[in-house]
């Protein structure tokens, strides 16, 4: 009963021109868990790493102290600082020279900033207002749609007083002048 299992033969033996085995790189349960095992085993924590590379720098090293870093900050701000003026002059002769043909707006902004200034006539017409705009399209919307009703109500033959609704239909209000 037991035909395919651990000990099972090919039954044309070993003249079988099939190869009866798994395909080249499968790993077994058993041997996948035996592997991981391994590996967490050759893995070293992340405080060992650290120590073995601090050991790997050698013993001529500067202690950081508040006064080293903010030397070294100062050193490197400077540098920074001079790498940026060297090549905002030459940006600016290379403008001087009539070759600005391939500066970005950014660079454009950063050479001449007036280039870029608004004209501000001082009346604000070129304010745009989202509450005004939204005022005005409610007044054209209530408009429009007090126009639709008026139409209905000639079309049907009826008139009921002001589209606006003013109260000027007739027998609303009985006996007052």
């Amino acid at each position: 009963m037991d035909r395919f299992g651990w000990f099972w033969e090919c039954p044309n033996g070993e003249q079988c021109q099939y190869r009866h085995a798994l395909p080249p790189g499968f790993v077994l349960k058993s041997q996948k868990k035996a592997l991981e095992d391994a590996e967490k085993a050759n893995q070293i924590s992340l405080e060992e790493f650290l120590e073995v590379e601090r050991h790997k720098l050698g013993p001529n090293l500067t202690p950081v102290t508040p006064e080293s870093f903010t030397k070294w900050k100062r050193t490197r701000m400077d540098k920074k600082e001079a790498e940026q003026e060297a090549l905002r002059r030459a940006k600016n002769a290379q403008n001087a020279a009539g070759k600005n043909t391939g500066m970005s707006g950014r660079d454009l902004f950063q050479y001449n900033p007036e280039w870029f200034e608004d004209e501000d006539d001082g009346d604000g017409t070129d304010d745009w207002d989202l509450n005004k705009y939204r005022r005005e399209k409610e007044e054209e919307d209530l408009a429009r749609e007090e126009l639709r009703i008026a139409q209905l109500n000639v079309g049907d033959g009826e008139h009921q007083g002001d589209a606006e609704g003013s109260g000027g239909g007739q027998g609303l209000h009985k006996g007052i002048d």
